[in-house]
């Protein structure tokens, strides 16, 4: 009987003030030294209060079994302070507790999200060594953890050393390969998937269409588009962005915008990947009207969306409206600019032959321009013909910055010239004696052909 109203008591209980009266509860009838209460009563506090769930925790009168180990651990790891988690496991290390199968990938994700390689890898020996290396969670979690560090090659190992594998095993290391910027990696890899006959879930095809938006393999995005059709898979936000991004990269803008607004529901990065498309395929306008339409129906722009509106004011020439974005986002949403905003701004003002804006908009950064930003304004002076600024910082922080780059050494002369100096000679003397060429300018997009390759 008081086991029941114990448990209803724990389905009441919404604030820390319920939490401490229900802790007095469980002190009063001596159930704080049950191993199954206190497990129960930490999971359930967790979600309520972590800084409770800790304090009952430490202050227990027993040893916290592993089951409450293992649950403040995993809450540490969805919140704020994930390093408190992997603090908690070296805690646990100490005890006489033995771990079990659930400890680690709990903690091999917290050390992933907090960047500890040194950590990271110390655990995949310790899985080694305690017989936890067969385990497919753990590996699954080790080789997401690896990816998250950019060791591609430790996450393919732990891939191919894995004696079973599931659908989360395949769609982590397609996963991996499209974060670390390997697409065409993640495509070969689908074939092997497809060759397993394992099939794909909707989060392998949003990886797949991630792979396919970076090579702009247009063919096979419609084929996955096709099979998500024809297969009946249950359509998700993030599958139709996925969709409509790899649409709009690929400059099919009107298939892009059809599946836009045939979705039922849309987060911010549905829009902002939207307002992007729209710009960088000429259509201005419409992305500002799109990002005003946004703001009225309740999202707030992220620093992202900010750099894809004023990415299509840039395009346009929308001077004007760049101006006010650029307030309204420093101004009114308190979003600190970015390189990205900067180098946005310093495009636009160049374009529409606003030097002088550009010139002290660059001076008046809080940090140094990096070289894009410094390449637009220079080559601006180049294409109006003439410099606002009266010495030569600006070429000497471009040379400063990437002085291995001979198109640098180019634009930094025709600089010179404009500026009627005389070193424009000595310049391209440096290049000599450092051994720099000026290459050609070349652009090439990765196609994957064949059959194989352009079906599901």
């Amino acid at each position: 009987m008081i086991s029941h109203q114990i448990d209803a008591l724990f389905q009441r209980s919404k604030t820390t003030l319920h939490l401490l009266q229900l802790h007095s509860l469980i002190i009063k009838i001596a159930l704080d030294h049950d191993e199954y209460r206190l497990s129960q009563f930490i999971s359930f506090s967790s979600s309520i209060s972590l800084q409770f769930s800790r304090t009952i925790f430490d202050n227990s009168p027993i040893t916290p079994p592993i089951f409450a180990w293992n649950t403040l651990m995993r809450a540490y790891s969805k919140s704020s302070t994930k390093i408190e988690s992997v603090k908690l496991f070296n805690q646990l290390q100490k005890m006489e507790l033995k771990q079990d199968k659930f400890t680690l990938p709990v903690v091999l994700k917290s050390c992933g999200h907090c960047l500890m390689i040194g950590t990271g890898g110390s655990l995949h020996s310790m899985a080694f060594k305690s017989g936890f290396s067969s385990d497919i969670h753990v590996n699954n979690t080790l080789l997401r953890m690896y990816a998250v560090f950019g060791a591609i090659g430790y996450a393919r190992r732990v891939f191919d050393e894995m004696l079973e594998r599931d659908i989360v095993s395949w769609s982590s290391m397609i996963a991996a390969y499209v974060h670390c910027n390997l697409p065409s990696d993640a495509l070969l890899l689908f074939q092997s998937m497809k060759l397993a006959n394992e099939q794909p879930n909707s989060i392998t095809l949003v990886s797949l269409l991630g792979a396919c938006t970076h090579v702009l393999n247009i063919r096979l995005g419609r084929c996955i588009h096709s099979h998500i059709v024809t297969s009946g898979i249950e359509l998700h936000v993030e599958l139709e962005t996925a969709l409509l991004g790899m649409y709009a990269k690929c400059g099919h803008i009107e298939q892009a915008f059809h599946i836009f607004n045939s979705m039922a529901d849309r987060n911010l990065q549905t829009w902002t990947i939207m307002i992007s498309g729209l710009a960088d395929n000429g259509h201005g306008e419409e992305a500002v009207s799109l990002f005003t339409c946004m703001e009225e129906v309740g999202f707030r722009p992220d620093s992202l969306s900010f750099s894809a509106i004023l990415c299509a004011c840039s395009h346009k020439g929308l001077v004007d409206l760049g101006r006010k974005y650029f307030h309204k986002m420093v101004s009114i949403y308190n979003i600190r600019p970015t390189m990205e905003h900067y180098g946005c701004m310093v495009d636009m003002f160049g374009r529409a032959g606003e030097l002088e804006e550009a010139y002290d908009l660059i001076k008046s950064m809080p940090i140094e321009p990096n070289s894009v930003i410094l390449r637009s304004f220079i080559s601006a002076c180049k294409h109006h013909g003439r410099v606002p600024c009266a010495d030569e910082n600006i070429r000497d922080i471009l040379l400063k910055i990437e002085p291995e780059l001979g198109s640098n050494y180019v634009l930094a002369s025709n600089l010179s010239f404009l500026f009627n100096c005389n070193d424009a000679n000595s310049l391209r003397s440096a290049m000599k004696v450092k051994g720099i060429k000026k290459h050609p300018g070349s652009s090439w997009v990765q196609l994957l052909g064949g059959s194989s390759e352009d079906s599901i």
